[in-house]
């Protein structure tokens, strides 16, 4: 009887063991992600990446991962962050080679000092980061190789690039599988791509200056797509381009405008970034009359083409919503006030500020906008126009004026946030960009006629001025497009420029230049869906990692919003009161002073007296409001800190003793 007890016991351990062992052969490799926004899942344009790659029956892809974890076990505590991170990607490699079936081979290297792996690593142009005085480096990047010997690199892997590993991945598969790039025209007033020719460069540092660097959002995009500067050119070939970027326009000779009408009218796709106040438009520097800076106006102007096609920008108007506002420092000695025209988009607006059904904006949740204008869609437009971003339903446009502001709001008052929260009342929201598609009209309809050899403009001339062509200039005649050349053409408009910029767009840091938010996925993103790279738009659109916590800003944005009317008051009556002030100094000459010394000094004293009691007021109502939400977070933080830990203990507690009284209750 024992005997057969323990010869049963023997083969149930058998068979179990035996069940284990297929189980996991089956299932080896399998995973589930439990994260929140799958992070160790592949997204969607990875997966189209994939399945094409299998349809097309391409070659397999060699991905190899160089980590240096021996070599990094002598550094300091940070490399936890980088240990923590090659684990990511690992597992995340995992993924793309299970779902590849053979496409994609994933090795691990460990490149020790002193070994052949870590002379590879080297001879692939990864960057090895010395970490003491033996020459030993640190190596961690990736190496991908096709079968027919084209290679390429991710040279060394940030631990802060972790939001975008999976589009770096993807887009260097991509690359490798169908090298092919699209190639994307620029035309632009402003220097995206500075001037790369010999000669010019030449002349640039002869004159004393130095060639500038292309924007870091030009040299992202130049990672996936030729991108080549348009100059003053009567036409731009579909067989050269496969899409054109138009940033800032201001002063495009007619010459450059027909080929742009012509480009779209004939079916070319084209992104345009418009705006009324771009930071990078500097006015000439001139010492001698400083104060002319604020007179110089920095929008763009293409009018002539957008009124056509049904869209208009109003000269001197923009964007602004409270709800959207980002924090701004008054500059009065501490303290910061919402900028009513600095306006971000998040996770608490994006449902209601970007088009849901556009996949240029699957996943973004950080885009900023710096002095957007408004973009009015006519009634009878003659294509389709769709809104893809707008404020919130309580936003405004404020009329903003170069000078001095005598009559209203002006660049002078760029810097005070509080005067242009004043001026803002609730309306409606505001479209800050567009798609326009269908078979749009000529902005020519008659042709046109230009000057072969376009005339320059003399330094010092006002925005938009251009100078006629000269009597003896060789003229060029275009007669009007005729209709079977017209084709379904799409236009995307965007009412800002700064967003793309490396002022909005990126940041410099101990890592070198940094995305800041998703400026620069949303141009990135337009491109790819307009020059048709669909899989990396979808790619890009992973879920970022950060985790914000939003309850403490809907306090804060609840204690603003109930002092609003009242600080925006008080600031009326200061501003009224100096305004008196001013004027009781200007009107009254020196020997009126003399005469009326007393009463004038009393009358000033008084209103003085008024000055300070508003100050001293707005001072009280900033300390309310700090204490209110103050108060409001100690609560939460009560809450969450010490309440929900003693809730689940005294829920065990509870549960514990419940199950004693039924364990003695069956005892009994």
């Amino acid at each position: 009887m024992t005997n057969n007890k323990t010869l049963t016991t023997l083969m149930i351990l058998a068979i179990t063991v035996f069940g284990i062992h297929i189980f996991y052969i089956k299932t080896d490799g399998s995973r589930v992600d439990f994260t929140a926004d799958g992070l160790y899942s592949l997204t969607e344009g990875t997966d189209q990446i994939i399945d094409k790659m299998k349809s097309e029956a391409v070659k397999p892809i060699e991905v190899k991962l160089y980590f240096s974890a021996t070599t990094g076990k002598t550094l300091p505590s940070f490399i936890k962050d980088f240990i923590t991170y090659a684990d990511y990607v690992r597992n995340l490699l995992k993924e793309y080679e299970k779902a590849a079936d053979g496409k994609i081979r994933v090795t691990v290297i460990d490149p020790k000092p002193d070994s052949d792996q870590e002379e590879d690593a080297g001879d692939y142009g990864l960057d090895g980061k010395p970490i003491n005085q033996h020459g030993d480096k640190f190596f961690f990047g990736l190496v991908f190789e096709s079968q027919t010997g084209s290679k390429d690199v991710v040279d060394f892997l940030w631990p802060q690039k972790q939001e975008t590993i999976e589009y770096e991945i993807s887009k260097k598969i991509y690359g490798l599988v169908w090298p092919k790039k699209e190639k994307i025209g620029v035309i632009s007033s402003l220097e995206p791509l500075p001037e790369n020719n010999p000669y010019m460069m030449q002349m640039l540092r002869a004159q004393g200056k130095q060639p500038g660097e292309p924007w870091s959002v030009m040299k992202v995009l130049e990672e996936s797509y030729e991108v080549e500067k348009i100059g003053d050119v009567e036409t731009i070939s579909h067989d050269d381009f496969s899409l054109v970027v138009v940033i800032h326009p201001k002063s495009l000779s007619d010459k450059t405008l027909w080929a742009l009408n012509e480009w779209v009218v004939t079916g070319g796709d084209t992104m345009i970034f418009m705006d009324n106040y771009a930071i990078e438009d500097a006015p000439p520097n001139n010492p001698q009359q400083p104060w002319a800076q604020l007179q110089y106006k920095r929008a763009a102007e293409l009018n002539k083409l957008l009124n056509t096609w049904g869209i208009s920008v109003p000269e001197d108007r923009f964007a602004a919503d409270y709800a959207m506002a980002v924090k701004q420092a008054t500059g009065q000695g501490g303290g910061a006030s919402k900028m009513v025209t600095y306006l971000q988009i998040n996770e608490k607006n994006r449902a209601e500020t970007l088009n849901a059904e556009s996949p240029i904006f699957q996943g973004l949740n950080d885009i900023r906008f710096y002095m957007a204008g408004v973009l009015e869609i006519a009634d009878d437009a003659p294509g389709e126009i769709t809104e893809l971003i707008t404020t919130t339903g309580k936003g405004d446009r404020l009329e903003i004026k170069p000078g001095f502001g005598e009559n209203g709001l002006a660049y002078t008052d760029l810097n005070d946030p509080n005067k242009m929260l004043d001026a803002y009342r609730e309306n409606k929201k505001q479209v800050l960009a567009c798609l326009i598609t269908g078979k749009l009209p000529s902005a020519f309809p008659d042709g046109a006629s230009f000057a072969k050899e376009t005339p320059q403009t003399p330094p010092g001339m006002p925005p938009g001025f251009k100078m006629p062509p000269a009597e003896d200039a060789e003229m060029i005649t275009k007669e009007a497009l005729s209709e079977d050349r017209f084709a379904e053409a799409r236009v995307m408009v965007f009412s800002d420029v700064d967003m793309i910029t490396n002022t909005l767009a990126f940041q410099q840091s101990f890592f070198g230049t940094q995305p800041v938010g998703d400026n620069y996925k949303v141009m990135l993103n337009g491109v790819d869906f307009l020059a048709g790279a669909k899989e990396l738009m979808n790619v890009r659109s992973k879920q970022n990692i950060r985790r914000p916590f939003t309850v403490f800003d809907e306090i804060e944005a609840q204690a603003d919003q109930a002092v609003l009317k009242e600080e925006s008051q008080i600031r009326g009556e200061i501003e009224a009161v100096q305004a008196q002030l001013r004027e009781k100094q200007q009107g009254i000459s020196q020997k009126d002073a003399v005469l009326f010394q007393s009463a004038l000094a009393e009358e000033i004293a008084g209103l003085n007296e008024k000055i300070d009691a508003g100050n001293k007021r707005l001072r009280q109502i900033s300390k309310e409001k700090r204490a209110s939400l103050e108060g409001a977070q100690g609560r939460v933080r009560v809450l969450i800190v010490w309440l929900s830990p003693v809730l689940v203990a005294l829920a065990g507690l509870i549960l514990l003793l419940s199950r004693r009284s039924k364990q003695m209750k069956g005892v009994s």
